[in-house]
């Protein structure tokens, strides 16, 4: 009797030893190379929508004679990519959800790399805006899946850091929008397609879409997140991805590795209808606890990429203005007002597509600087409450962009350029939370109906953007700034780190 009660308690201590909910498992597996390997292989994905949508800043001025386009115009143009996530959001979110986060993300991102490259060819305005239409209809995947993708690979500790990083990170890399743009807009050359000349600007457009297909084949090699394996039953599978991270990490083999076993259930929903599987997926969202945090994150979402995407498309523009004019105590507005650029095809107009080489270079060094300041205020989330950092740097920049209305110099104009973009940094710390609240099996349709409110920020920021600085200007910046003013005071509504979700 004594030897059986033994062996029973033996057997528990190798199930404890052995057995393991998924979180252990990854904190056993620890944090090393092979993590940062591929946070820096899901960092590229994030960095080509920026490539893609921010590029515009730099594509349509120098493509402004070729496509014969207005200020109208190109507000919609900035806003495309957008109105793609907008319309695919919900289906992109379904699908990492129940068919998972490596194959949905490199097939949307291929396709965006072909029809971006596609655009480069079109020979009028309304082909190369139906090619950026299809390529804006895949973005929305790479454009946001990447976040919580990081946040499953990584042990529960080290989510908020990472992901504030990895946001600094995309910062750094928009500094290739103006880069790439300097190398390539000031090559003279003119190849005649016949039904079109084939110019710098066509070429940037391609390398700016490559960044997908690239992103897409490194990600062929890397795991599939083991979060979402655990979601769908498919433990075993996730107990393989656990055990590659663990040998990547530590150098080890899979057979030291303490954990045999992955202790985690699921709800298996294979016999669910499409229709049911989409019912299960969403309608969790739309009622308490969660519609309220859904729609907090969407709305500041929406405050950042008003700015981002609507207001700081038009910085490059703007900033050339200024250089253009080159008087002293002008604004930026005035430039604005002073410069707006016509074009008529019968010949009554002139068109400008040349870009001041300062433009370039004040423009990367804004980039760089707003990695800079990212890195800084990034490395804070360890011991600031990211709530309290949101909060901070919404009303900051918010203040900055009212400033905007009094500076009368290109110089300080530059300065204030980069604690602007830097609030980049906020599409992490709000997609961390987004982490914390929402569960592994809701997380891709939450995170990616979040982003939804990006995009809606961007297709209206872009819009109101092109009307407003044209009609009255030094309200567009007071509007904004009042906008992220607003975003820091709902920021306090949101719960603090350490908090668990209680209702």
């Amino acid at each position: 009797m004594t030897d059986s009660i033994n062996i029973a308690v033996n057997d528990v201590e190798v199930q404890k030893k052995y057995s393991a909910s998924l979180d252990e498992a990854l904190t056993v597996a620890g944090v090393g190379w092979y993590n940062l390997k591929y946070c820096l292989v899901l960092s590229l994905f994030l960095i080509a929508p920026i490539l893609e949508a921010s590029g515009y800043g730099f594509v349509l001025p120098a493509a402004i004679c070729d496509l014969n386009i207005s200020d109208g115009q190109r507000g919609f143009i900035y806003s495309i990519p957008y109105i793609g996530i907008v319309l695919m959001s919900f289906q992109w979110g379904y699908l990492v959800d129940t068919k998972g986060r490596k194959k949905v993300l490199i097939y949307s991102s291929l396709g965006a790399g072909v029809f971006g490259s596609a655009s480069g060819f079109m020979p009028d305005v309304i082909s190369f805006v139906i090619c950026k239409l299809l390529t804006a209809l895949c973005i929305g995947c790479p454009f946001v899946v990447p976040y919580s993708y990081i946040a499953e690979i990584l042990p529960k500790k080290y989510r908020d850091l990472a992901l504030a990083v990895v946001t600094t990170i995309q910062i750094l890399g928009s500094v290739l929008v103006p880069l790439l743009a300097w190398g390539i807009l000031s090559l003279d050359f003119s190849v005649d397609f016949g039904a079109y000349l084939f110019r710098p600007w066509r070429l940037l457009v391609i390398v700016y879409a490559m960044l997908f297909v690239i992103a897409s084949g490194l990600l062929a090699f890397g795991p599939e997140s083991p979060r979402y394996l655990v979601a769908v039953g498919k433990n075993d599978e996730a107990l393989k991805a656990v055990l590659a991270i663990f040998a990547g990490n530590t150098k080890k083999t899979p057979e030291d590795y303490p954990i045999k076993d992955l202790d985690e259930s699921f709800d298996d929903r294979t016999k669910d209808t499409f229709f049911t599987s989409l019912k299960t997926q969403s309608l969790p969202l739309l009622k308490p606890p969660y519609l309220k945090w859904l729609l907090l994150n969407a709305f500041l979402l929406f405050g950042v990429y008003s700015v981002l995407s609507g207001l700081f498309a038009w910085i490059p523009d703007i900033l050339n203005r200024l250089l253009l004019e080159d008087d002293e105590g002008q604004t930026a507005c005035d430039a604005f007002d002073s410069l707006n650029q016509t074009f008529d095809g019968a010949g009554g107009g002139v068109c400008n597509d040349n870009l001041n080489r300062i433009t370039f270079v004040i423009s990367s060094i804004a980039d760089f600087s707003s990695f800079v300041i990212a890195i800084l205020i990034g490395s804070t989330v360890k011991f600031i409450d990211k709530k309290i950092l949101l909060v901070l740097v919404f009303t900051t920049v918010g203040g900055l962009c009212i400033v905007i209305n009094f500076v009368s110099e290109v110089v300080p104009f530059a300065l204030l350029l980069p604690p602007i973009q830097s609030m980049s940094l906020t599409v992490g710390l709000v997609t961390a939370f987004s982490v914390d609240i929402f569960p592994v099996n809701l997380r891709g349709m939450a995170v990616c109906l979040t982003m939804t409110g990006a995009a809606m920020g961007s297709i209206f920021g872009s819009n109101i953007s092109a009307f407003l600085l044209n009609a009255a200007c030094e309200v567009t910046f007071y509007s904004f700034g009042g906008l992220l003013i607003f975003c820091g005071l709902l920021s306090m509504l949101l719960p603090n780190s350490k908090e668990s979700l209680k209702n």
